[in-house]
């Protein structure tokens, strides 16, 4: 079961996901996730990161060249989404955080997904002056935090419309107060669904997962990174977004078969977004 503030922000990224913007004869993607980097300075139960032997800290972190490449790109597109630094760590353990962010700055809307560890006041008032739009705070050490946080936005004169506070500290039996799932094979902890190979999925036809280095990779829940649809050094994002391996992907879990690695494995639900994208792929993808 969802918990209220899970579903409040499933309703908030509806409004900007279910946009459908046409280039080229093609639904383009609405939301892009972007991993800056490869650390993160928490070690949570139901992330990969809880073991170090399966997905290790490592000092990688994205070029501000490359991230200049692509907000160009998206700028060319008159781009209508969103996009998220948020990935497979801690957005702001990247060393240029704030320079990363502002590079973006008038592309699209922008968005944070943080542990708040290192959100200070002088880190807001920085970020929000780079052009972050919106915060999203996944509180992990107790309820204490919502105060904490409500006032250190307060004191930077953000406006409650701009972030979210998720509760994260609740324990196994509470599933964490997240929407569990095992992370494309790579976890096992709570309370999962079920396999189901035979269920949907929306993710390719409406999100974007750009890693570190460029790689444009399959969805958020592929920590293992299987699937790399190509690098964004030396490709276009449309290119990428409109090539047959992506179409074999989609045409597979757009009608509910999921065959494919890491897919086969998986237990997200995969169509809480991009009903709208969906619809517009589907006579593409069948042709």
């Amino acid at each position: 079961m969802l918990n209220e503030a899970t579903k409040t922000n499933l309703r908030r990224k509806s409004v900007y996901i279910d946009d459908v913007q046409i280039i080229e004869d093609t639904p383009l993607f609405s939301w892009i996730d972007i991993n800056p980097t490869e650390l993160c300075n928490r070690k949570c139960v139901f992330c990969p990161r809880v073991d170090e032997q399966q997905y290790p800290n490592q000092h990688l972190h994205m070029d501000l060249n490359l991230a200049q490449k692509i907000a160009d790109e998206l700028r060319s597109l008159e781009y209508k989404g969103v996009v998220v630094f948020s990935g497979f760590g801690e957005p702001m353990m990247h060393p240029k955080f704030t320079k990363l962010v502002a590079i973006f700055k008038d592309v699209c809307r922008l968005e944070m997904v943080t542990n708040g560890d290192f959100l200070n006041e002088r880190k807001i008032t920085e970020l929000s002056e780079a052009g972050l739009d919106y915060f999203v705070v996944s509180m992990y050490d107790g309820e204490h935090q919502v105060e904490e946080f409500n006032k250190k936005f307060a004191a930077c004169n953000i406006e409650k419309s701009r972030f979210i506070l998720r509760d994260r500290w609740h324990n196994e039996e509470d599933s964490f107060g997240l929407k569990l799932t095992n992370r494309a094979g790579m976890i096992n902890v709570g309370d999962q669904a079920p396999i189901d190979v035979k269920h949907p999925c929306y993710y390719t036809a409406y999100s974007l997962t750009l890693d570190w280095n460029g790689d444009v990779l399959l969805c958020m829940q592929d920590w293992n990174h299987k699937v790399k649809f190509g690098n964004l050094t030396n490709q276009s994002l449309l290119k990428i977004w409109k090539s047959p391996y992506y179409n074999q992907y989609r045409r597979k879990l757009l009608n509910g078969s999921r065959t494919c690695a890491p897919c086969s494995g998986c237990n997200t639900d995969g169509t809480l977004h991009g009903h709208e994208h969906a619809k517009v792929w589907r006579p593409i993808i069948s042709k």
